[in-house]
């Protein structure tokens, strides 16, 4: 029975589609639309301003001024009463009256009732933030609702996190860079610009009353669930194993600890007498599996989610792909490698150094140093490279870098030399398969290595960054960046005010602009790019299907990118090269 209703329904959309297909729009005498079928005849009323073209049954129409949507038998399923419909995601329409915005769906039906003053777009996740109450307001050019109460829908326009929070922050900044936290995320503060969208699953959000601050926010669950009451913490991380790591700075100190998110409550790992911008080691890490590491006085200590202390006495600490491993340096200079359940792994233990594989899809050789000298084992303690190299870093997408008489190549994890030791640096590949590598020759100048070919280009660059999509971000020694608008716009993100760039002087900053080469050494942007708006020239490039632009097309997208921050007076000369071609 299931399966023929299924069929039956099926069949409807499939009528209605291939209906939608044959429906073209007509416009009469008055400049009045409707839509005629095949032969041309009338078969919707011309009695529409405007009108799109079906989409899965539906048009998008407009009459005395106000949007609604039609089916293809001409039935207003959405009356024409709003200022503004959209398709939002599949099946889902956004709707907008004057100040209230909501969803609806195919049959005109509200999913979101139509009492928003803003719905962002989904982002890849399927989620999408809305705004209750709040006043437009405009910062450097960009719309934020001030005083609006923020939540989280899905693509169903579902709710699942009421919009009763000023504060509503994401886990999205990556901590690998600062010296205190060292790993994991923590809260990004945001006005949640009108044209922006989320960047997350939003599976642990922070939340909080004060709208221009992260600190003493709480976490929720993506279900909309309080996690941690707010006022506790100063900053917070996003939870691991159900634990949330904090920092609080009290009396020109700064207390280090966790958040037990089941037992709803917390503990102080250790205190170090410095604000946390001063601090300039990794103080503890996120917890994986039973464990998490702390560094009291430059001594590392593993505690578990009571705080009780499982390990101490190590100088040094490492952690494996997907953090199932840990490595840690004891006193007389051994490592010891044990599970994030604190089982010790015999068969990596007992060596001067070890690597780790960078990616949990790399297979489990690890670079271990004995005697002096590197070589790679595998899991059972088994030589799979031989004792024989100064260094070798872990294996990176498999690919195993190494260091022999100050020079450095790469080797398999079954011992084939994929380059050999004679360069004085070899950029570590970002992309597993990757064939395209950046090697450094005595010139200390970077050159484009296609390890399938051998072909090592005659070219060097000063800097370079590797291949992403077949495309590498390339600064030439000879590289001048002349102080234009066109180059002033890219030193700040889209509409800054022109005050602020102006006066910018772009010939003293080279070291922000590059250049963009194809995987065949052709340069397929030699005007210069920042690297704030590489990926807005990137996008450009995509939609020309690899084919090298001419300097015409070049000069076009670099105005295009930075439209938003060129503005001239009534008396300026625009110049050449800021011509719009």
């Amino acid at each position: 029975m299931k399966t023929r209703v299924f069929l039956c329904l099926s069949a409807i959309l499939l009528t209605i589609g291939l209906h939608a297909q044959d429906l073209t729009i007509l416009v009469n005498k008055k400049g009045k639309v409707g839509f005629a079928d095949k032969s041309g005849a009338e078969v919707i009323k011309c009695e529409y301003e405007s009108a799109q073209p079906f989409n899965e049954g539906i048009s998008i129409v407009t009459k005395s001024g106000r949007m609604g949507f039609i089916d293809t038998t001409g039935k207003e399923l959405l009356p024409p009463r709003f200022i503004e419909v959209k398709l939002w995601s599949e099946g889902i329409y956004y709707v907008k009256s004057e100040k209230k915005m909501g969803l609806v769906d195919r049959s005109g039906t509200f999913v979101l009732p139509e009492e928003y003053s803003h719905i962002s777009m989904l982002n890849c996740h399927g989620r999408a933030l809305i705004a209750s109450g709040g006043t437009p307001t405009t910062e450097e050019k960009m719309t934020y609702m001030s005083g609006a109460k923020y939540g989280v829908i899905d693509s169903q326009g579902k709710i699942l996190i009421e919009a009763r929070h000023k504060g509503l922050y994401e886990f999205s900044v990556d901590c690998k860079d600062e010296k205190a936290m060292h790993e994991g995320i923590r809260l990004q503060f945001t006005h949640h610009y009108t044209a922006d969208t989320l960047v997350t699953d939003c599976s642990y959000m922070g939340f909080s009353d004060d709208a221009l601050s992260i600190e003493n926010a709480g976490i929720m669950d993506g279900n909309g669930t309080e996690l941690l009451q707010t006022g506790l913490y100063n900053i917070v991380m996003k939870p691991q194993e159900g634990m949330a790591r904090y920092y609080n700075k009290s009396n020109g100190q700064t207390e280090c600890g966790y958040f037990d998110m089941t037992a709803g409550s917390g503990f102080i790992a250790m205190t170090v007498e410095k604000t946390l911008d001063k601090i300039d080691s990794w103080t503890h890490g996120d917890f994986r599996g039973i464990m998490a590491p702390v560094n009291i006085d430059g001594k590392w200590a593993f505690v578990e989610k009571s705080g009780k202390t499982l390990r101490s006495g190590y100088t040094d600490v490492k952690n494996g792909p997907g953090h199932k491993l840990w490595a840690a340096k004891k006193e007389d200079g051994k490592w010891v490698t044990f599970t994030n359940s604190n089982k010790d792994v015999a068969a990596l233990s007992g060596y001067s150094d070890i690597n780790f594989p960078a990616d949990v899809n790399d297979k489990e050789i690890y670079s271990v140093k004995k005697n002096g000298k590197y070589g790679c084992i595998n899991a059972s303690g088994k030589t799979v490279l031989p004792f024989i190299y100064d260094y070798a870093y872990g294996n990176t997408f498999d690919m195993v870098p190494v260091k022999k008489n100050g020079k450095m190549g790469i080797m398999s994890p079954e011992n084939t030399c994929i380059l050999p030791t004679e360069y004085i640096s070899i950029m570590l590949p970002t992309e597993r398969g990757t064939k395209h590598l950046w090697v450094k020759k005595s010139d200390a100048m970077y050159y484009h290595l296609n390890v399938a070919t051998k072909k090592l280009s005659t070219k060097g660059y000063k800097t370079v960054r590797n291949f992403n999509n077949g495309i590498a971000y390339v600064v030439p020694p000879t590289m001048q960046v002349d102080n234009t608008l066109v180059n002033r716009a890219q030193m700040y993100k889209p509409n800054t005010p022109s005050e602020k760039i102006k006066d910018l002087d772009t010939s003293t900053a080279s070291k922000y602009f590059g250049y963009l080469l194809s995987t065949d050494d052709e340069m397929l942007m030699d005007l210069p790019v920042s690297t704030l708006y590489k990926n807005a020239v990137l996008k450009e490039l995509e939609k020309l299907k690899g084919r090298v632009p001419t300097m015409t097309e070049k000069k076009a997208i670099m105005l295009k990118v930075t439209r938003e921050n060129r503005s001239y007076s009534m008396f300026y000369r625009i110049k050449e090269e800021e011509w719009d071609y």
